[in-house]
């Protein structure tokens, strides 16, 4: 029984932290909530075989029924090429199937790609808030890009937010390399 109650603890310890971490970027962005994030990962190898991927976080959490892989139409090394095309797909969709719109989108990538993804959204009508995850030199993030006009906005390496921002870009990024060497093993 006391095992048990431990757990309990442990587990609402755990919410408590990513309802915190969840508050704390909808402050930073200044949105009214965060609780359906859509996240975005390009990979291809010198513009061949390029794919997106796409993971769904609901209320901090994964969402595996709502992921999404995006074969490429684009067969350049063109990041920006590749976001335009992939958020177009997506929320062309969204509008079409009238799907649930995120509360936020989240770019693995920074200043280009968000504003990349904030033209396309406004070709569409759509206005849903976009932020970015920049890296630094050494291919490790370490700066939100977010707000209008856009700010880039420090995180505590031993925060919350920073440890739940890392599991979604970590999540994006193997869910996307995974369809991508199933590509390139078919090619």
């Amino acid at each position: 029984k006391n095992y048990y109650n431990e757990q309990i603890t442990i587990l609402k310890k755990d919410d408590e932290k990513l309802n915190d971490a969840l508050l704390e970027l909808s402050d930073l962005l200044g949105i009214e909530k965060a609780n359906h994030i859509e996240i975005f990962d390009n990979s291809n190898i010198f513009g061949s075989f390029n794919v997106s991927g796409m993971v769904v976080f609901i209320d901090g959490k994964k969402n595996t029924n709502l992921y999404r892989k995006f074969k490429i139409t684009n067969d350049k090394n063109d990041d920006y090429g590749t976001m335009r095309e992939v958020i177009y797909r997506r929320y062309f969709r969204v509008l079409k199937d009238n799907l649930e719109r995120p509360d936020l989108i989240i770019v693995d990538g920074g200043i280009g790609q968000v504003n990349i993804a904030r033209e396309v959204l406004m070709e569409l009508g759509m206005d849903i808030p976009i932020a970015g995850l920049k890296k630094d030199d050494k291919h490790s993030t370490n700066v939100l890009v977010g707000k209008y006009p856009l700010q880039e906005i420090a995180i505590k390496k031993d925060s919350d937010l920073f440890l739940l921002l890392t599991r979604m870009q970590d999540e994006v990024h193997r869910y996307t390399i995974s369809y991508h060497k199933d590509i390139r093993s078919k090619g």
